[in-house]
């Protein structure tokens, strides 16, 4: 059995501010041991569960964040952003996934850190007309591949969230919000025990969980922070504008829009501001 884990960060148990998510702080580097830390935590619970391989995905900002000499040498890592599955990168590969340290979507009340892609660019994401989550996003990719999607974990908004649009997934609260910059954290113990406690569980009910299908053609809808980023997205012939601020790509299937999505963003940060 092959598992993929994917790891954000600012919804590690703790994280509740920039600079601790942000390279050339003090901050960050404790908080990246942090994150490795939770990573190891995911990691003895697939094993424990009788996995026989554990791949890495590193998905947070340049996704060089997990401290790779700390991390359990029993797992591989994908480090390095330049992926086409982003966040679920070695996803064609695995036969179940789990995602570690996410966070909820923009706009979601008492979210920490809440964002979808980009918290510099992006308002709102769609599919299909849905608002939809990172996690959301990553396990209708999980899908295309035939992939269950058997652990979330991060912040309570985004368990409050998933709880709706994936029922099957195990899920795990390790921080309560306040606002979106604070929050109540569990305890470290108690954090990485419960992390490796319901990873095994749910990696062992693994087959109880269906992958998620999105039936083609598949739209995305991107409702930028500001019209500039919009304008620049349109330089892509296939991007079309909705309105000042939003743009839709359409693709055969989720893997299609995925891609034409993401590169319509990529082009849109290079916008000059």
């Amino acid at each position: 059995m092959r598992v993929l884990i994917s790891v954000d960060m600012e919804g590690i148990a703790g994280v509740t501010g920039r600079s601790e998510v942000s390279r050339g702080t003090d901050e960050y580097q404790r908080f990246r041991k942090l994150m490795t830390e939770e990573t190891n935590a995911a990691i003895r619970g697939a094993f424990n569960a009788g996995a026989d391989s554990v791949v890495v995905n590193d998905s947070h900002g340049s996704m060089r964040n997990i401290l790779y000499d700390l991390l359990d040498d029993r797992a591989e890592l994908i480090s390095g952003a330049n992926k086409p599955l982003c966040m679920v990168q070695g996803v064609e590969d695995a036969d179940v996934a789990a995602f570690i340290g996410y966070h909820a979507m923009a706009g979601s009340f008492h979210g920490v850190m809440d964002h979808t892609i980009s918290s510099a660019s992006i308002y709102h994401w769609k599919i299909n007309g849905n608002r939809v989550a990172e996690a959301d996003i990553n396990a209708a990719l999980c899908g295309f591949y035939q992939v269950p999607v058997a652990l979330v974990a991060g912040d309570d908004a985004l368990m409050q969230h998933l709880a709706k649009t994936l029922p099957e997934t195990r899920l795990l609260s390790v921080k309560f919000g306040i606002d979106q910059y604070s929050a109540r954290s569990l305890s470290r113990s108690t954090v990485l025990t419960s992390l490796e406690k319901e990873m095994r569980l749910a990696i062992e009910n693994r087959h109880m969980i269906a992958p998620v299908h999105i039936e083609g053609p598949v739209t995305c809808q991107i409702d930028f922070s500001h019209s500039t980023f919009a304008e620049t997205a349109c330089l892509l012939p296939l991007v079309r504008r909705v309105d000042a601020r939003t743009v839709e790509v359409a693709g055969k299937d989720i893997i299609e829009a995925w891609r034409l999505a993401y590169a319509t963003v990529r082009l849109a940060s290079t916008t000059d501001m």
